[in-house]
C-alpha cells in the first residue's frame, strides 16, 4: 500500500469514529415525553376547571356528561372529544425549572395557572395539573402538577381547551330534546 491510501484510510476512519460519537452524543439531547394522564378513561366520573375565581365541573352520570349547575345546557360531545383527544393525551416535554421562584414566568403558581383536576367515582383526585401560557411560545403551554415543584413544556397548546364558561362546553337544550327524555 502506498502512504497516500494509507492516509486517506486513517482519515476515513477517523471521520466514521466521530460521526459514530456525534450520532451516539445527540441522543442524549433528544427530548423525552411523558404522557400526562396514563390511567383508563373509564375510571374518570368527575373533571374540574379552574381559573382563578372561576370553575366549572362536568360529571358523569351513568353514561351522560352533565354540566353541574346547568341543567338547561347539554354538554357538546366534540368539546368532550377535546378532554380525552387532546387534553389527557398532551405530553410533558423537558424540564424548565424546578425554582419556585420562576413559576409566575410560566403561569403556573396556583393563582396564575387554569387548574385541570380529574376525580374517580370514589371522588378520588387522580390528576391535578396546573397549565400556564405565558411569552411568546403559542405552540406550547407549561404544566405543572399540584404540589410538585418541576415545570414541563408541554408538546402543544390545550391552554385554550381549559375553558371555564358553562357555555362553551354546553348548548342549550331544545325543547325536543327535553320532550323525548320524559
Amino acid at each position: 500500500m502506498t502512504d497516500s491510501f494509507k492516509y486517506g484510510l486513517g482519515a476515513l476512519a477517523a471521520i466514521v469514529l466521530l460521526f459514530l460519537y456525534n450520532q451516539n452524543s445527540q441522543t442524549s439531547y433528544e427530548a423525552s415525553t411523558e404522557i400526562v394522564f396514563n390511567d383508563s378513561v373509564e375510571n374518570i366520573k368527575r373533571i374540574k376547571f379552574t381559573d382563578k375565581a372561576e370553575s366549572l365541573e362536568l360529571v358523569k352520570q351513568d353514561s351522560i356528561w352533565k354540566i353541574i349547575g346547568y341543567d338547561s345546557l347539554s354538554v357538546i360531545d366534540s368539546k368532550l372529544d377535546n378532554i380525552f383527544d387532546k387534553i389527557l393525551k398532551t405530553k410533558r416535554e423537558m424540564l424548565i425549572t424546578s425554582k419556585e421562584d420562576k413559576w409566575s414566568k410560566f403561569g403556573v403558581t396556583d393563582s396564575l395557572g387554569k387548574h385541570f383536576i380529574v376525580y374517580d367515582g370514589k371522588d378520588n383526585e387522580i390528576i391535578h395539573y396546573i397549565f400556564g401560557n405565558t411569552g411568546q411560545d403559542y405552540q406550547h403551554n407549561y404544566i405543572r402538577k399540584n404540589k410538585s415543584k418541576n415545570v414541563y413544556r408541554t408538546d402543544s397548546n390545550v391552554y385554550f381547551l381549559l375553558n371555564t364558561s358553562p357555555t362553551y362546553w354546553g348548548s342549550v337544550i331544545k325543547k325536543e330534546e327535553v320532550d323525548s327524555e320524559e
